[in-house]
């Protein structure tokens, strides 16, 4: 894959004109998808975008979006797809293409940013290191290299790494699919990355770090998810090494101000747009929107391993002990990956892509698009891949397609062919669940954690 990116890099064409044949290959598909859905039996277009669509018709009459069945979203995403009704009923697949696209250049802002803070660090270890021991020539020659460029100017392998990266996402077949078919969660992913681009923004000032937690909060808004990144942006943001118990605990509970900036524009944010919506439409609002996510099944469409539990217990309720049981593994895994990635500017990025791994592996309720939560963050971590070796490069993604591909036959024979796979789904689904635990366990024992800005 980075291979075949460093191709299309070297093609002389600039980020801006890969950025217009990205917008253009999803203009396509927005319109392939309307020949699809007239044609096939099988619909291009995501039966949430009609769901939205039509909690935007009910908002269009002044009334709730909730007053339609199954509209389980944040009143934004209604709002936010209103010209569907007034413009053209395609307008949102571009808007959420927008989204997708803007996803792409946040990744490159991100790294570019990340390496230019590994840069200003190295320069500063290097002035202290002539400053104790003036004799180290290669050291001298290296930081006057360095002194005499600015500190916004960087090598031009970096600046290329980050645009590979950038295209890891642009030239992503899956994600360009989901989005190009009305799936709105590239909204919240887009809001997720530029928390962490203000998070992780050099001049580390206290408004840059309430601007952070504002989108941070907003993202929560979106999509519950991102609760599962909190604490890993807390600790990034603290300005020491935490070793022993008693630092973490200090770090938690004696905040700096940066935290404070953080939590306050987090709390402040998703208070805001929350006490909002519920002011606007109640309890409904609450339960559909965010409460209802705590408890939801999906016996048809789920990849989950809790899926043939959920469709045996379809008609029982779902007891607190059970509940505890199916998160508390997500729990522990993700304190487990903060506390070893999530405290350092370096890796913060790195850990919340295999956060958002574990919450959709292991999720009750796992659909494709919950995909894009994970991809829009494995991007960057690509330049710490570099050792992975191409085998394993091929492997990973071809194993995780084909389990995919062995859930996908037996849910289509049961949701179109009427067939009783019920079983064989299931049997996918844990071959499936494995085979996201096989691909995590790979490349988290392949990450380089070093590989952030090397001087050469």
């Amino acid at each position: 894959m980075i291979e075949m990116l460093e191709s299309i890099h070297q093609s002389k064409m600039s980020f801006k004109k890969h950025l217009i044949i990205s917008i253009v290959i999803r203009i396509f598909l927005v319109y392939y998808g309307e020949v699809q859905d007239s044609l096939s039996e099988i619909q291009y277009t995501d039966v949430d975008y009609r769901v939205v669509t039509d909690g935007a018709s009910h908002v269009l009459n002044l009334n709730s979006p909730f007053k339609r069945h199954t509209y389980r979203y944040t009143p934004l995403l209604a709002y936010l797809v209103l010209p569907n009704l007034l413009l053209h009923h395609s307008f949102g697949k571009f808007v959420f293409s927008l989204f997708d696209i803007f996803i792409g250049v946040l990744i490159k802002w991100i790294l570019l940013n990340c390496y230019r803070g590994n840069k200003i660090s190295i320069e500063k270890k290097l002035l202290k290191l002539e400053t104790l021991n003036n004799r180290n020539k290669y050291l001298i020659k290296r930081k006057n290299e360095i002194l005499n460029s600015s500190n916004e100017t960087l090598p031009p392998k970096y600046i290329r790494m980050a645009e590979i990266s950038a295209y890891f996402w642009l030239y992503n077949p899956l994600t360009m699919v989901i989005a190009t078919r009305g799936n709105g969660d590239c909204v919240s992913c887009s809001l997720v990355l530029a928390s962490l681009y203000f998070l992780l923004k050099n001049e580390q000032t206290v408004l840059q770090f309430f601007t952070a937690g504002i989108f941070l909060g907003i993202s929560i808004h979106f999509r519950l998810y991102p609760i599962g990144f909190c604490l890993a942006f807390y600790l990034t943001t603290l300005d020491k090494q935490l070793e022993t118990i008693k630092d973490h605990l200090q770090a938690i509970l004696m905040p700096n101000a940066k935290q404070l900036a953080l939590v306050a524009g987090t709390i402040t944010s998703l208070t805001v747009s929350t006490g909002l919506f519920y002011y606007l439409y109640g309890y409904q609002y609450l339960y559909e929107s965010m409460l209802f996510h705590l408890v939801r099944k999906d016996t048809r469409h789920n990849f989950s391993l809790y899926f043939y539990q959920q469709y045996l217990s379809s008609n029982f309720d779902i007891s607190l002990l059970e509940k505890i049981l199916t998160f508390l593994p997500q729990l522990v895994l993700i304190v487990i990956i903060t506390l070893r990635y999530g405290k350092h500017r370096q890796t913060v990025g790195s850990a919340l892509f295999a956060i958002a791994f574990v919450m959709v592996a292991y999720n009750p309720v796992v659909t494709s698009q919950y995909f894009v939560w994970f991809l829009s963050l494995l991007p960057l971590s690509v330049k710490n891949f570099k050792n992975i070796g191409m085998r394993k490069a091929v492997f990973i993604p071809v194993m995780w397609f084909i389990s995919q591909g062995g859930w996908l036959l037996p849910a289509y024979l049961l949701e179109f062919r009427g067939w009783n796979t019920f079983e064989f789904i299931w049997i996918q689904s844990i071959v499936f669940f494995f085979s996201n635990i096989l691909i995590l366990q790979m490349l988290v024992t392949n990450y380089d954690m070093a590989y952030n800005y090397k001087i050469d």
